[in-house]
């Protein structure tokens, strides 16, 4: 590795450090907001445990790399989560672009065969065209909603929108439904301890 290369690394990874900064939607039990970084962080130590434990046939590596990356974009554009496209705050469209351009200013950092293996892993999680992609969305929707019970039932501005957040990821790649109906179980008694309505179509 050439010292030019190096030095574009360390370019890299200061850029990205902002994620340990980047807030999103959910709050930790402790009471401040989840970062990205951290939400990144259990989502591959989560996909670690969860293939060896249930045997999922995927890339192990491939998938830890493509959790590492999928918000990566999020340094440049912040988070726009789920919520607020939801409510037509955002688009999709707009969202789509602006990560994009994000993940290609990103990728121009960076030395060419790691840029290159960056950029294709994030657009193999966006397009969720491959077992792996579909793994990590799924998995992606179950850290977020684990989040959610460790959070408490108290941060909960819009339960009716996060009883089935991960329902259609899970569909996608059933292998984890039973680790969904084990989150979905803890966040019945978190909506149970706020007098919160658990309709029937939640327990899908």
């Amino acid at each position: 590795m050439s010292k030019d290369n190096l030095e574009k690394i360390f370019d890299f990874l200061h850029l990205v450090e902002s994620l340990k900064s980047t807030l999103r939607y959910n709050f930790t039990k402790s009471g401040r907001k989840e970062s990205s970084a951290d939400h990144s962080w259990r989502l591959s130590l989560m996909l670690f445990v969860l293939i060896k434990e249930l045997n999922i046939e995927v890339d192990t590596e491939k998938s830890i790399k493509m959790a590492l990356v999928h918000d990566l974009a999020e340094a440049i554009t912040g988070d726009i989560d789920a919520v607020s496209m939801a409510e037509g705050k955002a688009s999709k469209q707009d969202k789509q672009r602006l990560e994009l351009e994000a993940m290609a200013k990103i990728k121009a950092t960076l030395p060419q065969e790691i840029g290159q293996e960056i950029y294709s892993l994030w657009k193999e999680y966006d397009d969720a065209s491959t077992k792996e992609a579909k793994c990590v969305k799924a998995v992606d929707k179950l850290e977020t909603l684990t989040q959610l019970v460790e959070a408490g039932y108290k941060t909960y501005d819009k339960p009716q929108f996060i009883a089935n957040y991960a329902d259609k990821a899970v569909e996608n790649f059933p292998e984890l439904k039973e680790a969904l109906a084990i989150i979905k179980r803890k966040l019945k008694e978190e909506f149970a301890k706020g007098n919160i309505p658990w309709e029937e179509k939640y327990d899908n």
